[in-house]
């Protein structure tokens, strides 16, 4: 489990106050009332910065040497388009065998004819890789001339072209299928959060009780994720013990993407202000290939994951004189 650094900010009344002018009526001898049931209150409350090399498999393989491979295989005309660009659905890779067969390595085997490039590409892989995998095709050839032979018979001898692709074909598939993107093992600890009792007991004294029908005064943890990444993302946080999850899918390359409001009661953000275990899985749900994983990812930045975490209060606030 890692330990977290987390910056932390909680300033209530002095920077997030919707609320500008308040009946002074609401002031009573036992406590003082801001607000009314009317009211919103926000304040920030932390930012989580997840790095490239936290984002790994279970092997502790890092999620962008996951792909390099699969760059290879994948064409560059990908069945499916949105406004990023072209993608590969990695839940299909995974568990749609026609999607990879009919509509993916059709597409790599063409471009290999018409891109020297990409036929260079994947010509180096095999000598490097897998060149036991072409000893009968190419008989005599040693691995030192295996590339440059099996760019000659795939481009001129139309015979040698199929058999080459049926073993590129069964290569892709086995690397394509079988891609390890669990990402299950985000786990970071954070300790006691900054803030005083009496920020906590103004926050949580009085919420409504979870049964309450229509409920007014209510606490919520909203937020925003910015994620760098070429791949789109659902995640599952869930900040134990508590039962305060929620899931949220993450677009690729998008500083603004919004997590749902998430109800927190009075025991939820009194536990959270002691220390939690938070738990980020991560399943990774479209591929980018055009994009890259960018400088950062080679040049050392590591945060590539920004995650900024605020509350959202509805309803009056009290705390005692």
């Amino acid at each position: 489990m890692k330990k977290l650094s987390i910056f932390m900010l909680f300033v209530l009344l002095a920077t997030a106050c919707v609320d500008n002018d308040y009946d002074l009526r609401n002031v009573d001898a036992d406590n003082i009332t801001i607000g009314d049931e009317t009211s919103t209150f926000e304040a920030p409350l932390a930012r989580v910065r997840i790095t490239m090399d936290d984002i790994n498999n279970n092997d502790g393989t890092r999620i962008d040497r996951i792909f390099e491979e699969a760059d290879i295989w994948l064409p560059t005309r990908l069945p499916d388009e949105d406004a990023n660009g072209y993608y590969a659905d990695v839940q299909r890779l995974l568990h749609d065998a026609a999607y990879v067969d009919d509509e993916v390595l059709p597409e790599l085997l063409a471009q290999m004819t018409t891109d020297a490039a990409k036929l260079d590409a994947v010509a180096t892989l095999q000598q490097q890789k897998y060149y036991d995998s072409f000893v009968e095709l190419l008989p005599g050839v040693s691995r030192d001339e295996f590339k440059s032979a099996f760019v000659t018979a795939y481009t001129d001898d139309p015979t040698m072209r199929e058999r080459l692709g049926v073993e590129v074909k069964a290569l892709a598939t086995g690397y394509l299928t079988g891609l390890d993107v669990n990402m299950e093992n985000l786990s970071y600890r954070v300790d006691r959060i900054d803030i005083s009792d009496e920020v906590v007991d103004m926050l949580a004294d009085n919420l409504d009780p979870r049964e309450t029908a229509n409920p007014t005064n209510t606490l919520h943890l909203r937020g925003t994720i910015d994620n760098r990444l070429p791949v789109t993302l659902s995640i599952s946080p869930l900040f134990r013990p508590t039962a305060v999850t929620f899931t949220s899918t993450i677009e690729a390359n998008c500083a603004t993407n919004e997590l749902p409001a998430t109800r927190l009661f009075a025991d939820d953000i009194r536990t959270i202000v002691r220390g939690i275990d938070l738990d980020i899985p991560m399943v990774v749900e479209r591929y980018y290939p055009d994009k890259g994983f960018g400088p950062d990812a080679q040049e050392g930045n590591p945060t590539q994951v920004d995650i900024s975490l605020h509350l959202v209060k509805h309803g009056a606030l009290k705390f005692d004189l």
